[in-house]
């Protein structure tokens, strides 16, 4: 046998064969295994996490998986892993498709991993949700010429989860903040959060990306902003020597962004690879399919709907998220609000809607008459609205009352009560209150006492919020720093823009500052009282000034050797 000719079709055989065997699934994970340094993985991670514990996201409102994965002959248990030969390969076909320049590298094979092994079972519920909400946000993207691949940012933000909260304050599916969604029209007040509107929100998110990409022309960038905000970009920016690039800019970005842009090529990956991974979609409920909307301007409860037609009422609020309290109020005609039902209840509602509407409970009536007297109030100029008021958590310290948590933030006990859809006026340490607090950082009460001595009739005190630099210490936690300065670990990550901290790390912090002004007849003390850091007081007074002038005076009259000896008892 000619052994020239067999070595010739032996490597004519096994060049014909690598293809395939770069194809065939990897079984070791050691590939995947070095997931250290991939800053965001926690933060996709708590997103996923949170999901187990989201009621109409268990099992039993998602149908059995569908068969479309099968055409691999995989069983449905088996997870394939792939070399990172053929990660990249793909990755690069995707590239090829879309004006997002894709890249692997290991911060990519670290979320890869998350999406494709540690929460594939999340991500097959993920894969049954995007039939639901792809169709809306290709709609707006495209209307707004933004890449339709953007749609996949909502995966990294929320995971599909339209009520989804992060501990920053970010709300809904897109994500957003408090101010940058008043600027894109998401009304945020007592009663209604668009933040949680699908809809309402999709339409802000394609504007503020279209905006974005109009500051920076580049979509990574644009991604890089719409997590940290331009300010962050724009020094990391400056910082890389003016480059206008993300993996140039990387090492100057806040940590939970440098994952960010890894993420979202991660989700790209699985979202056209999916089956390659053995993942099987399941198919969402009717509570996501099989809905329609009305229409209404009427003065609406869920207890109305539910005790008429008998549509759960938990199911009323996972399908109207954006109506906080379980109350639609009244609107004009023109502008009227929008109420998501089950398809099967839409006849019953039309054809009971006034019986709906003049139904009445004894929490109905309670529901209505609260309504009448905030909006009355407000009329008046007494209660400010909550739109021209900053949102915050308030986290409950013992002793603390719910009087005297709505008179730090100037405001009453009926809305704390509104705002948090509390039965009663009891508030226990540790529980978190939603506040509307005032919009500027100085929070002002009064304190009657009795006259003394000295005529001082009362106390007036002021607390002012004030920034510090905290230096992070061996064993501390976002927790033990929030309490030792009277704070929330949410305002902490807001003004740090992560959560990540480490012994050495310098974190702003903000405490509060109390200035009490004593008011008297003949003189005014002023003690300032610095809470938070030491935890001491350092008073000031004018008064005591003045008292040391006179004492200085009538001691320079004594004689050296009197003024001596007192200076040596001093020194001892």
């Amino acid at each position: 046998m000619n052994i020239s000719f067999f070595h010739k079709g032996l490597k004519v055989f096994l060049l014909a064969l690598a293809p395939l065997i770069q194809a065939l699934p990897v079984f070791s994970v050691s590939a995947l295994a070095d997931e250290k340094g991939v800053p965001g993985r926690s933060s996709v991670s708590d997103i996923l996490d949170s999901l187990v514990n989201v009621t109409y996201f268990r099992d039993e409102h998602f149908s059995p998986a569908s068969k479309e994965a099968d055409k691999y002959g995989f069983p449905s248990n088996f997870i394939p892993q792939f070399s990172d030969s053929v990660y990249a390969s793909r990755i690069a076909v995707l590239r090829r498709k879309t004006p997002f320049h894709l890249v692997y590298n290991d911060h990519v094979k670290g979320f890869i991993k998350i999406y494709a092994v540690d929460k594939r079972n999340l991500t097959s519920k993920i894969l049954g949700l995007t039939k639901i909400y792809f169709p809306l946000f290709e709609e707006k993207l495209d209307k707004f010429n933004i890449p339709l691949e953007m749609k996949y940012l909502a995966i990294v933000e929320s995971a599909l989860n339209p009520a989804a909260v992060s501990p920053a304050g970010a709300k809904g599916l897109w994500q957003f903040m408090f101010g940058t969604g008043k600027m894109y029209g998401l009304q945020s007040s007592s009663y209604i959060e668009d933040r949680y509107d699908p809809y309402k929100a999709t339409i802000a998110a394609a504007r503020h990306l279209r905006d974005l990409y109009n500051i920076y022309g580049d979509w990574f960038l644009v991604l890089a902003a719409y997590n940290a905000g331009p300010g962050n970009v724009n020094k990391a920016i400056r910082r890389s020597g003016g480059v206008k690039d993300y993996w140039a800019i990387w090492d100057y970005l806040p940590a939970e962004t440098r994952g960010y842009v890894p993420a979202f090529i991660a989700v790209n990956y699985i979202m056209n690879y999916y089956r390659e991974h053995n993942i099987r979609p399941v198919e969402p409920g009717y509570l996501y399919q099989d809905t329609d909307t009305l229409r209404t301007s009427h003065f609406l409860s869920f207890e109305q709907i539910s005790g008429t037609i008998g549509i759960p009422s938990q199911d009323l609020q996972f399908l109207n998220p954006q109506y906080k309290l379980g109350i639609i109020p009244a609107s004009s005609s023109s502008t009227p609000n929008v109420l998501r039902l089950p398809k099967k209840y839409i006849s019953q509602f039309q054809n009971r809607e006034q019986e709906i509407y003049a139904y009445r409970s004894s929490r109905t009536i309670d529901q209505e008459m609260l309504l009448a007297r905030i909006e009355g109030s407000r009329q008046s100029g007494n209660i400010q609205s909550s739109d021209q008021k900053i949102e915050k958590v308030h986290i409950v310290q013992d002793g603390e009352t719910l009087g005297s948590i709505a008179r730090m933030y100037r405001t009453y006990v009926s809305q704390l009560i509104v705002w948090n859809n509390l039965k009663d006026a009891d508030v226990t340490p540790g529980q978190k209150i939603v506040v509307f607090g005032a919009s500027d950082n100085t929070i002002s009460y009064s304190s009657r006492g009795g006259r003394n001595d000295e005529g001082r009739g009362s106390d007036e005190t002021s607390i002012r919020k004030k920034i510090v630099v905290h230096k992070v210490a061996r064993h501390e936690t976002l927790e033990k720093i929030a309490r030792k300065y009277h704070t929330t670990v949410q305002r902490i990550v807001s003004l740090n823009g992560s959560r990540s901290i480490s012994p050495g790390k310098r974190l702003k912090v903000e405490t509060e500052v109390a200035e009490r002004k004593s008011k008297s007849r003949s003189s005014s003390r002023y003690d300032v009282v610095r809470k938070g850091k030491g935890g001491h007081g350092v008073k000031s007074s004018r008064r005591s000034r003045s008292e040391g002038k006179q004492h200085a005076v009538r001691k320079s009259k004594k004689s050296a050797a009197s003024s001596g000896a007192k200076k040596g008892k001093r020194r001892r």
